[in-house]
């Protein structure tokens, strides 16, 4: 639960990186951002991560075209990535290692196949 509040704090300092009031970032993209991040945040908190990652997979996308339109500027594109991988890495780190496929055990269909076969005497060998 630790880790899940540190993810949480992760994404509430992404937020502090998408929402601006200044030249670096246009205020439609900056909105678009700080919605993804709320979404990220909400899921994280829920603890559905893998809500949270595909989430962040759209905030990805977000940034990608705000930088792509020039809505952001270099710097704080790198400022926003940076954040973005910490989360990303911080929510991966929280999904369960699958568990081991049970390996099945092979058991003979055909009890005393290749062995003598039951109620019958063994044939004495020839001298």
């Amino acid at each position: 639960m630790m880790r899940a509040a540190l993810v949480l704090a992760a994404v509430l300092a992404l937020a502090g990186c998408a929402s601006a009031e200044s030249t670096e970032l246009d205020a439609s993209a900056a909105d678009q951002l700080q919605t993804s991040v709320v979404e990220v945040a909400t899921l994280a908190a829920d603890g559905n991560v893998t809500g949270a990652i595909e989430q962040l997979d759209a905030l990805q996308t977000t940034l990608d075209d705000a930088v792509a339109a020039n809505d952001v500027s270099e710097e704080r594109a790198a400022t926003i990535q940076a954040a973005i991988d910490a989360v990303r890495a911080d929510l991966e780190a929280l999904i369960p290692e699958p568990e081991p496929t049970p390996t099945p055990t092979v058991t003979n269909e055909k009890p005393g196949k290749g062995t003598e076969k039951p109620g019958k005497p063994e044939k004495p060998g020839k001298p």
